[in-house]
């Protein structure tokens, strides 16, 4: 009975021991797979690589060009503004008083005579006016007196003199006090010209003293368009230059006028040089206080390479072309200048025997290979 205990033992650990020798050879087999495996995976990356840094090199971007001209084109810078009205004036009383009725408001259109504002007179005013009438009568009934004792030979022809010349001051002080207002209850203030007011200064109620201004007037018989000019480009903008405008809002014909001024300030709100051009209202109808306009000023002629617009391209070094050589984009950095719809005016180091690419070069860089596309 032992020795069958001893027997059944035996087996088992044969049994065991030859389950592992298999395993261990199983593994032994895979692994030997898995590295031929991955060597064969290395070897086809590798010649992929190779594909690829092949196919990189031997890439052709298919393009069109157009051969490089000059000529003389106008150098324009363009300006933006606003539409403002002509010279302005304050429009004042000449005497005190208190604002009794104030009829406009700012933007009104007015046409000369229309009442702005009425007063009532200062009652010291009425009061100076009643005095000086009252001196100018007694002066002149105290000329009357010296001239008449004057025939009969009881005053001199001095006394008659010093009576005229009192006369004479209390009448210039009764007319200074008339145009002062105190000869009127109630005065208009009539505005003087054709315009539009543009601000107003004190409100319905209020006291003034003499000459204090109320309103302020635009002319608008002949407007003004204030452009905003950046500081580092104003140096080459003078008074006189041509600049061609149209109204945002009324995208009509360009009109052309001329720069009246160009301020050598900057503006601290806009931080802008302002040049301005006077236009009258004749010339564009349609043109209304407040608009925004577009303006190109006319700075004169250069000559210079004539390119189509999509031709020239920026990044952070600048403008730059590519033209073509041997099959090859050669990049070329240039300065645009001017441009309109279709072109644009360069200058820069451009070879005129060489074509420029006009079509295909936001894919180019610089020796990339270039093929002339089918037109």
């Amino acid at each position: 009975m032992k020795h069958k205990k001893i027997t059944a033992v035996a087996a088992v650990v044969v049994v065991v021991a030859a389950a592992c020798i298999v395993g261990i050879g199983a593994w032994s087999v895979h692994q030997s797979a898995r590295g031929e495996l991955d060597k064969s995976e290395g070897k086809a990356e590798e010649k992929t690589g190779e594909r690829g840094e092949s196919t990189a090199e031997d890439a052709v971007c298919l393009v069109r060009t157009q051969a490089a001209v000059q000529q003389d084109l106008p150098l324009t810078l363009t300006v933006f503004g606003d539409v403002v009205p002509g010279k302005v004036v304050a429009a004042s009383f000449p005497q005190a008083g208190q604002i009794s009725q104030l009829l406009v408001v700012p933007g009104r259109q007015v046409h000369q005579g229309d009442v702005l504002a009425t007063i009532v007179s200062d009652p010291a005013a009425e009061s100076a006016y009643a005095q000086a009438m009252s001196a100018a009568n007694f002066a002149r009934a105290e000329l009357q007196r010296s001239e008449d004792m004057f025939k009969l030979q009881l005053a001199t022809q001095s006394q008659v003199d010093t009576a005229r010349k009192a006369l004479h001051d209390a009448d210039a002080n009764l007319e200074s006090q008339k145009k002062l207002g105190g000869a009127q209850a109630t005065a208009s203030l009539l505005a003087p010209f054709d315009g539009v007011v543009t601000e107003t200064l004190l409100a319905q109620g209020e006291r003034i003293q003499p000459g204090a201004a109320i309103v302020k007037l635009g002319r608008t018989n002949t407007l003004r368009i204030q452009f905003g000019i950046e500081p580092a480009q104003s140096r080459t903008v003078h008074v006189g230059m041509p600049v061609s405008f149209f109204a945002l809002q009324d995208a009509a014909k360009p009109t052309t006028v001329k720069l009246t001024e160009v301020q050598d300030v900057v503006d601290p709100k806009t931080q802008l040089v302002t040049a301005i051009a006077e236009v009258p209202q004749s010339a564009v109808p349609a043109l209304v206080v407040g608009m925004h306009a577009q303006g190109a000023i006319q700075l004169g002629q250069r000559h210079l390479w004539v390119v189509a617009r999509q031709a020239v391209l920026n990044d952070d070094k600048g403008a730059y072309i590519y033209q073509v050589a041997a099959g090859k984009a050669v990049r070329v950095a240039v300065e645009k200048l001017t441009e309109n719809a279709d072109v644009s005016g360069i200058d820069g180091k451009l070879d005129p025997k060489l074509p420029v690419v006009v079509l295909g070069n936001y894919e180019l860089q610089d020796g990339m290979a270039v093929r002339e596309a089918a037109r």
